[in-house]
């Protein structure tokens, strides 16, 4: 059965293939929410409620990108978690959180037995996580989405309601500010 059929089995009662659906796209969810939070374990309990809000709602489901639809989903989740939190909360992933997301399908670094790379593979993405951390919301998402999950600047505009140019002019914005941030710390030559 492709997604369709799930979908339409699932909205019919069929509540077995929501588990094929958060087997799926799980890790990406899982992802997308530690990239926005910083934290793993705050990621968990977000991917958890991206689900749970998509079970409570999929009967009015009528998009044909359930990725991008549960992309959505998380992006709204993780706006209210930073925005009941405060942004000052928003947190660099730390090495113990890499490794969660690590272990929940996040970008986990390639296995090497040299010591030394596996510390400056550490030190690298902690710096580009410190890095994003520092831009503004939209900013970052739009990064994620475009650079993270390879999405087109159209898919992107659809899932945050913003226009193609706008979409465009985050990642760009976004993109530059990151420059700068990593070229002030030597990360950049």
């Amino acid at each position: 059965m492709d997604e369709r059929q799930w979908i339409h089995a699932i909205q019919k009662g069929d509540k077995r293939f929501l588990e094929d659906i958060a087997e799926k796209y799980y890790d990406d969810i899982f992802r997308f929410c530690a990239f926005q939070t910083g934290s793993g374990e705050a990621a968990w309990d977000l991917a958890q409620e991206t689900f749970l809000r998509f079970i409570r709602y999929v009967e009015g489901y009528h998009d044909r990108n359930l990725k991008g639809y549960l992309l959505t989903i998380a992006m709204n989740v993780c706006r209210d978690y930073l925005r009941k939190r405060g942004l000052e909360d928003r947190r660099p992933l730390e090495q113990a959180d890499w490794e969660a997301v690590a272990e929940g399908g996040g970008p986990e670094p390639p296995a090497q037995s040299d010591p030394e790379r596996r510390a400056v593979e550490a030190d690298v993405r902690h710096r580009l996580m410190e890095a994003l951390a520092k831009l503004p919301q939209m900013q970052r998402e739009a990064i994620l989405l475009r650079y993270l999950y390879d999405m087109k600047y159209r898919e992107i505009g659809r899932l945050t309601d913003a226009s193609v140019s706008t979409v465009k002019s985050r990642v760009r914005q976004g993109t530059d500010r990151l420059q700068g941030l990593l070229r002030r710390e030597d990360f950049l030559d």
